[in-house]
């Protein structure tokens, strides 16, 4: 399927936050990534790390649907140009994934359901391999939790600024 088309394209670093488990740059357990927007979709580089196990040899499920829930987040944040979150994910995995493995995760919108933002998401392996895919949906963030999230974020000179992805009437404190 096609990546739905948002209403103003953006191409670029995402912003990040200091809190998120996977982007935040205050998180010292957290994965401290960067996101970007590429042809429509999110993308998301990666090389798991030995931490990131399950078994002994083999890096978590959770740690896998961790990285497409971000980048799927992503997709619906820039549909709806208002922060997401969560409300269902499935994900396939595909193959078992060894720690050191350079992977990407991908992500797009696939359409609208009422209030829910449908999306897809796959992590490839560094030869284009799908490890796992996932789909989700994701709903706007109810306002009150909205303004617990405002001041998170960072303004980087390197990334989208905050304002263009949310506009003037979402996270209004972001400076």
């Amino acid at each position: 399927m096609e990546p739905a088309r948002t209403s103003k394209p953006l191409s670029g670093t995402l912003p990040w936050t200091r809190s998120c488990f996977v982007c935040g740059e205050a998180n010292p357990r957290g994965l401290q990534l960067r996101s970007r927007v590429n042809d429509g979709r999110v993308v998301l580089d990666y090389r798991m790390r030995e931490t990131d196990r399950g078994w002994r040899h083999i890096v978590h499920g959770g740690i896998t649907i961790t990285l497409l829930d971000e980048v799927m987040t992503w997709a619906a944040i820039l549909e709806q140009r208002g922060a997401c979150v969560a409300a269902e994910i499935t994900c396939r995995l595909r193959q078992p994934i060894s720690a050191g493995r350079q992977v990407r995760a991908e992500a797009f919108v696939t359409g609208r359901k009422s209030r829910m933002i449908l999306t897809e998401a796959q992590l490839v392996g560094a030869e284009g391999e799908v490890l796992a895919a996932a789909t989700g949906k994701y709903m706007p963030m109810p306002a009150d939790q909205v303004e617990l999230c405002a001041d998170d974020f960072v303004n980087a000179p390197d990334a989208i600024p905050v304002k263009h992805i949310f506009g003037a009437h979402h996270l209004a404190s972001c400076s």
